[in-house]
């Protein structure tokens, strides 16, 4: 079985992403991009966003989700 690269934003990252916003605490407003990116390289070894690639989706998410982003390298 061959391993898949995602060069887009697939599914599951979005909703590994969605749900790592509802894990964190309602108290917390700001979300770390580095921390979220760190989670995302780890579960997804081969995906084939940039880091400014992941850090728009976590970034997209957040705001929907009432959060601010801090954009960390």
């Amino acid at each position: 079985m061959t391993a898949m690269v995602h060069t887009h934003a697939s599914k599951a990252i979005v909703n590994e992403v969605k749900d790592y916003l509802k894990a964190i605490s309602p108290e917390q407003d700001v979300v770390s991009t580095s921390a979220v990116r760190s989670r995302l390289r780890k579960k997804f070894p081969h995906c084939g966003l940039s880091d400014s690639g992941l850090a728009e989706v976590i970034g997209r998410e957040a705001v929907e989700q009432g959060f601010s982003i801090h954009f960390d390298s």
